[in-house]
């Protein structure tokens, strides 16, 4: 029975935005234990089955993805060959049956991202780790398909407790300062997180995830508006910052996604912070404050893998009261 314990948590030096190339690449890592199932379940410390992780890749089409939160569908009831909904779902199913179980124990549940999920949140290609998230309610309702469907409302846990535990601190102090790691964007990257606060007109969460690092590495730490590309120390290391279009943090908060994340030098990206560039949604950006022979607008500089999400966009617009007349 050991090789079926539920697993609560984060897994081994595994945090959020840790990128895989498959559901294989996913199960090997114990993130989730199953290779094509959407619910990942195993038995608790009091031999009960609950649930540990689930993947949101195109399964249901009655899931509603929201990032901070979840509605999920539960399994059971479809036909295997076309997929489609056949007959009502249960309580009785056992991935149903461990995600209530793991809902009344308060149990957190993983959540993986597919690229075939919600696109603004998803990955470009293959699988992603997005943290830890809290079952908050469940009940059956008639799905789209005409059928009784078991139903998980989830809630993202707050940004501490998808952070590093102190084991994985120890990682990351060892390998502090390496920001040009080589790692391959469909393998899981260095578990590497560091995290502060700073305060100027807005307050705002800096992050250097695997999300960000992974941004950076795709434009090679040139800057996407100026096209700077900055080599900083002895041994010529390159420097980006990754900005976040819709800021991290409070009650509208953006997702740390690749779609949120612009590689910058650091003064476009203070200037992003201050709402004196913004985006429009064809991609151009706009300087609020150039003057004589400045160019006011200029394309964003954009790579094929790096989907940036329109949302965040509008959302950055909104915040600074940027209106269709200012554009």
């Amino acid at each position: 029975m050991a090789a079926y314990r539920a697993f609560f948590g984060h897994v081994d030096e595994y945090l959020p935005g840790a990128h895989f190339g498959s559901r294989q690449a996913v199960k090997d890592a114990k993130l989730h234990k199953e290779r094509e199932a959407g619910i990942s379940w195993g038995l608790d410390a009091n031999g009960e089955r609950a649930a540990d992780a689930i993947v949101l890749n195109q399964g249901y089409e009655d899931d509603l993805d929201g990032w901070d939160e979840v509605i999920y569908t539960g399994a059971g009831g479809r036909d295997r060959n076309t997929s489609r909904q056949i007959e009502d779902q249960n309580w009785e199913n056992r991935g149903n049956a461990g995600l209530r179980r793991s809902r009344i124990s308060g149990n957190p549940i993983r959540v993986i991202r597919g690229s075939e999920g919600e696109r603004d949140y998803s990955p470009v290609s293959g699988y992603r780790y997005d943290g830890l998230y809290q079952i908050v309610e469940e009940w059956t309702e008639v799905g789209k398909a005409g059928f009784r469907i078991c139903r998980f409302r989830l809630r993202r846990l707050p940004a501490g407790m998808q952070e590093l535990t102190s084991l994985e601190q120890q990682v990351r102090d060892i390998l502090d300062g390496r920001d040009q790691g080589g790692a391959d964007e469909n393998s899981a990257d260095v578990p590497e997180m560091t995290t502060q606060r700073r305060k100027s007109t807005v307050e705002r969460i800096v992050r250097d995830t695997a999300v960000v690092r992974r941004v950076k590495r795709w434009h090679a730490y040139t800057c996407q508006i100026c096209a700077q590309s900055l080599t900083v120390g002895a041994g010529g290391e390159s420097y980006a910052e990754g900005a976040h279009i819709q800021a991290l943090g409070g009650l509208v908060g953006g997702p740390d996604v690749e779609g949120n994340v612009l590689c910058l030098c650091p003064n476009c990206h203070v200037r992003l912070d201050r709402g004196a560039v913004y985006l429009t949604d064809d991609f151009h950006v706009v300087d609020r404050y150039a003057k004589g022979l400045n160019s006011r607008m200029l394309p964003l500089r954009v790579v094929e893998q790096h989907r940036i999400g329109k949302r965040f966009l509008q959302a950055h617009r909104r915040f600074w009261r940027i209106s269709d007349l200012d554009r």
